[in-house]
């Protein structure tokens, strides 16, 4: 089962995150996708991932300045779905506007979170991450 699914467009923010992930002590499996579009095609199982018996991930990591459909909209999508109603999705974003948090909980987020500005506090953020909704998050599976 996939773990983390990163939806990211920035990549050197998707770079760091996978090097982060790979310096963990405990076997961590991911995917980035760089595109709000792409990863609503992943969740609902549709588009070019409509031949592969993918399995949702525990959790959703979202950024949500995405180009072209917006982290919001994925959002909003992903709790649409009865496959993806009750994927756990975490916004992650370098926005601390009340304005943008509030619409990510309207859109359906379990957490946001501000993206932290040097790589070391990044490493820990996305380590606790990790610690609670990989490892002591209780989860209920669609398939």
């Amino acid at each position: 089962m996939l773990d983390i699914l990163y939806v990211e467009d920035n990549p050197n923010d998707a770079d760091i995150f996978s090097r982060l992930i790979r310096k963990m002590d405990r076997p961590i499996t991911y995917t980035v996708i760089n595109s709000g579009s792409e990863a609503v095609d992943y969740l609902a199982g549709q588009g070019r991932y409509s031949t592969q018996s993918n399995e949702l991930p525990k959790l959703v990591l979202m950024d949500l300045n995405l180009n072209g459909l917006s982290g919001f909209e994925v959002i909003q999508q992903a709790r649409s779905i009865d496959r993806t109603r009750f994927v756990p999705i975490v916004a992650f974003s370098t926005s601390d506007s009340p304005h943008d948090i509030q619409s990510a909980y309207k859109a359906g987020v379990n957490a946001y979170v501000v993206k932290p500005g040097s790589y070391q506090a990044t490493g820990s953020v996305i380590g606790k991450l990790c610690d609670f909704w990989l490892e002591n998050n209780a989860r209920i599976d669609h398939r």
